[in-house]
Formats: structure tokens, sequence, C-alpha cells
């Protein structure tokens, strides 16, 4: 299978996307009170007439994009703004009369309805950004408010009973009355806090857990697949039973939700290895590839009815079928990467690839920055549905995570490269051992190759066990390397060069592909972009952090008409320009 995305091929390129995605959600912070708006516009402002809440999951999932985005680009503000909406977050969401987290907060930091029913979806998600804090910073009070969430849920939302074990559906504001099984209770455990708090912890309590999670995801969800025409029953009653009924989209399967369930599967047996886990992991890809996948223009489609096998219809428009969403096409990126490493089948490959050659050109807002919330088969808008890009479902979590790993799963996976993250961890009075275990890959076949401390060589760390020593007082921003003994360093050269150079591409004149090498003496962000002869910048050609080493990539003019042109490199202080002809 031959690759189609640049994204894939060169997964560097991710970090001008993320840092956009981020950058976009700050107009829609507010200064003032605290707290992102929840409702957003195309263009990045308040969308008043849907109301100046600021709902919990806007600041969980917003501070988890930070986060993320942080560990990319290194860039602290977005750590800075990831801490001061958990910030708002802890001081606004939380229900200290009753425990729980509140749905929906007003501008001012207080809950729109106290006696709101309390759902799974929303105590899982609450700790998707609080855990992502800790991960990147250490930081003690995210802990704890991170094991306050998850004992409550444990304690309270967990339904014991043998032989109906899982996470009830929903519960009414005090916790008194309990009821319902689902996708969202069951799955949403894992992706948000569960596997990234065993690969943090090691502890057994998250494994166990993981593990019957697994079980009830295979024994519930998978087990009822053969009985429809595509996907898997996602609602249920308290005992795991369930009907039919169409009423409220009962009857609904969601694409998305039957390829976040094989990840999810992927994921667990990266670390707990079940051949059970693979089996089902593949089963649900394929039901997505062969009955709700788009094989002309690529990723899958949205929403169907499990019992008919058709397209869901929203609004005017009659058939899902020829509409696609972002978080959706997410799943098929990641999924896809995460079977193709564990199986290397190229369907999977394709999956991915396609659907992120599809995310990258259509669902990203090339004028604006983030991305659509929905759009049609072939990329366009759907007028009636809106271009606005934050509501009660949407935020910076789904384009941020994107991103992050494609680049982590591109690199590791695909292209057998080491990768890079930024981790801040501040000083305490005594001395840390921090496990750093970004992505769910076995033991060992990760390891910590490099650490950098402020810019520093840093060797106080074990490379295998991935931990790092920080004595007492010791503070700053590590940049570490990832890889294992498949993976190379992006740079070629092993000795460590003396002097930043951009060399002439070759060949020039060229048509329509060139290759572009350049050198860099220290670590740190590259940006490398191209002008025409009028000074008017035509592309970014990659933007990401670099190892020091001698790089090279290739550019393609596929899309430019004959002409000169110039193309800057800039890293830290240096900046060199180089003259290039494309001759058509």
């Amino acid at each position: 299978y031959q690759i189609k995305s640049q994204y894939l091929l060169q997964p560097e390129k991710t970090f001008g996307y993320v840092d956009s995605c981020a950058a976009f959600w700050f107009k829609s912070y507010d200064e003032t009170r605290g707290g992102f708006y929840t409702n957003v516009d195309r263009a990045g402002n308040l969308y008043v007439s849907w109301g100046r809440n600021k709902n919990m999951l806007t600041q969980s999932r917003n501070a988890y994009g930070m986060v993320r985005a942080f560990m990319m680009t290194g860039k602290e503000e977005y750590l800075l703004k990831a801490k001061q909406a958990l910030e708002f977050m802890y001081s606004s969401a939380w229900d200290n009369t009753n425990t729980g987290w509140y749905s929906s907060v007003n501008e001012n930091g207080a809950a729109s309805n106290p006696t709101a029913t309390k759902s799974a979806f929303d105590q899982h998600y609450a700790l998707l950004g609080i855990l992502a804090y800790y991960e990147a910073t250490g930081d003690t009070t995210a802990w704890n408010w991170f094991l306050k969430g998850f004992n409550n849920n444990e304690e309270k939302l967990w339904d014991s009973t043998e032989t109906i074990f899982g996470y009830f559906d929903e519960t009414n504001y005090n916790w008194t009355t309990l009821n319902g099984k689902s996708f969202n209770a069951t799955v949403d455990a894992v992706t948000t806090h569960l596997l990234n708090a065993y690969l943090l912890t090691g502890d057994e309590i998250y494994r166990n857990k993981l593990v019957q999670i697994a079980g009830n995801i295979i024994n519930r969800l998978v087990s009822t697949m053969d009985n429809y025409a595509i996907g898997f029953v996602e609602n249920f009653d308290t005992n795991w039973g369930w009907n039919d009924n169409t009423a409220d989209y009962n009857t609904r399967t969601i694409m998305g939700h039957v390829l976040k369930t094989g990840w999810v599967l992927g994921r667990i047996y990266q670390v707990i290895p079940n051949e059970e886990y693979l089996t089902a992991a593949e089963k649900l890809l394929m039901n997505v590839w062969d009955k709700g996948y788009d094989h002309e223009y690529g990723g899958p489609f949205k929403d169907y009815d499990r019992v008919t096998g058709q397209p869901i219809g929203y609004g005017n428009v009659a058939n899902s079928q020829y509409a696609k969403a972002w978080w959706q096409m997410e799943q098929a990126i990641v999924a896809g990467l995460e079977l193709y490493d564990l199986t290397k089948n190229d369907i999977y490959l394709e999956m991915a690839d396609e659907s992120l050659d599809f995310f990258m050109k259509y669902f990203v807002d090339h004028t604006y920055g983030e991305v659509y919330a929905d759009l049609f088969q072939n990329g366009s808008t759907i007028p009636t549905w809106g271009t606005n890009k934050g509501n009660s479902g949407k935020a910076g979590y789904h384009s941020i995570e994107t991103g992050y790993y494609t680049y982590l799963y591109g690199n590791l996976f695909y292209n057998k490269k080491d990768v890079v993250l930024n981790y801040n961890f501040y000083p305490v009075d005594y001395e840390r051992n921090i496990k750093l275990y970004p992505v769910s890959i076995p033991n060992e076949k990760l390891k910590i190759k490099n650490v950098l401390l402020n810019g520093v060589e840093y060797t106080n760390y074990s490379a295998d066990e991935k931990i790092l020593t920080l004595p007492s007082g010791t503070e700053g921003k590590f940049t570490v390397t990832f890889g294992n003994d498949e993976t190379t360093n992006i740079a070629k050269n092993k000795e460590l060069p003396n002097d930043f150079e951009l060399y002439q591409n070759y060949p020039n004149p060229f048509n329509p592909t060139t290759n572009i090498k350049f050198t860099i003496p220290n670590s740190g962000n590259v940006s490398l972009k191209l002008y025409d002869a009028l000074g008017s910048e035509v592309k970014e050609i990659l933007n990401g952090f670099y190892n020091s080493g001698t790089h090279e990539t290739k550019f393609t003019g596929d899309d430019l008409s004959s002409g000169i042109y110039f193309y800057t490199l800039t890293s830290g202080n240096f900046i060199q320009t180089k003259k290039m002809i494309l001759i058509k």
C-alpha cells in the first residue's frame, strides 16, 4: 500500500497543525472570570446566541489539548492555559455537597443546575485533562483531584454486582438513584484515565479495572454484533439488557464508537496481552471497513441504525451516509495505526492513511484554524449544520489529539523513528522518581534515549524503566526522546555538528520534487517556509522539534507555478535563506 498523507510520511508536520489548533482556543478563554467558553464560532469567538456557559467538559477537554500541545511544541503558554482551565474547573464544577462533577457551569463559575442528572460520561471526562496535566508536570494538586474524582467514581458509580458489574450510565444529583449501562460508561473510562493511570503508576488497581472493562467490552458490546446489520448495541439497562425500540436513537450505532472500541482493545492488548482483545479489535475495525467506510473519498461515515444497516439522517440532511464527523475521523486514524502495528495488515494502514489525508485536506479550516465538526462525504461543508467550532460536545480535545497520536504512532509504528516530548516539573523538597510512559506499547519496546533539562544534557534517568530521577529542588523543562531498538533518530549523522547550515536544494532546478537538507547544532524547534519572488509566504514546509544533527526533507511543488522561490530556515536566532527554481 502506498501512503497518501504527507502527515504520515512526515509526522513532524503535525507540529504546525497542533500549534495552530491550540492557539485557536485562546480567544475563547475569559481572562477576567476564568474558564473557556463552551460555544465558539468559526473564528474562535464566543457564540453568544448559544449561551455564555463554561461547561466542565470544555475545561477538561481544552486542558487536555493544551497539555498535549505543550508536550509537542514545548510552548509553556499552553501549559499555563491548561492550568488556568483546571483551576476554574476545580473551583466551579465540583459538587461540594453531594460530590461528583457538575456538567453545566455558568459564566461566573456557578453550577447552572445543581440538581441535574450526573452522567458517567461527564464523570469520566472530568479526569481527562486533570490526568494529562499531572503527566506533564507531576503537579500534586492535579493528582489529588484525579484521585478525588476517580475514587468517587469507584465508590458511587461502579456497580459491583458480580453478574452485572460495570459503571452505571447515570445517576440523580445526590447518587441515590443509579441506572443503566452504556458504551460511554464503559469505553470512555479507558480513554479518559484508566489506561494512562496504569501506564504512569503501574498500580494494580488500574490494571484490574482495565481487565474488567475489556471483559465487558467483549462480553457486552462486541457480543451483540452478530445480531445486527452493523455495529453493536450502545445503550443498556442496569442488567445489561436492551431492546430495539427506535425512539431517541436507541438503535443508533456510531462508527466512531466502533472504531474507538477497537482502538481501546488494541491499546490494552499492548500492555496486557490477551488474544481475545486483539481478535475483537480486528472484528470491530473490519465491521466499519466493510459496512460503514467511504472507499471513494476515505474515512468512516457517521451514524447508522444497527437494525436496518441504514444511515441515520439529522435535520434536513436526510442521510448521514453523506456526512462525516471530525472526532470519528480521529478514531479511524488512531485505531488504524494501532492495529497496523499489531498485525501489519495493510487494510488498517490504508484506513488510517486515507482518513488522515481526508481530515487534513478538508476538516482543517485553513482560513480560521482548528477543524470543522461535520462535512459531507466529499469534504464540502454542510450549510444547515453551520461552521461553529465549539459546543457542548466539541472543544480542542479531538483535534489536538489527532495530531498528537499521528506524531507518536506515525513515527513509532510506521516510520520507526524516535519521538520527542516535553515535560515541565516543578521543584519539591524531596527526591522524585517519575515514570514517563506516553504511549501504550510493551514496556520493553519503549525506552528513553535522551533527556535535556532546560536545553542541557541530563543523565539522571533509567532508560529501560523510563524513570526520571529528580533530586530535591530540581525543576525545569525536560525534553525527552523516546524510542526503541528499531527506531532511529531523525538526524542521520552520529557526530553532533558545530554550526547551523541550510544547504542548496537538489535537484535544482526541479520538477516537481526536490530535497532540502539542513544541519542544526542544538535540539529545538525548526521552521522551514517557502516564499515567492515577491516575498509572500507560499507554504510552511515543516515546523516541529528536531534533534541536533543533519536532517533532510522532500518538497513537492505539484500545486505551484513555474518560477523562482525562496526557502527560509529558522531555528532559535538562526535564519538562512536559499533560492530554488521550479520548472514545469
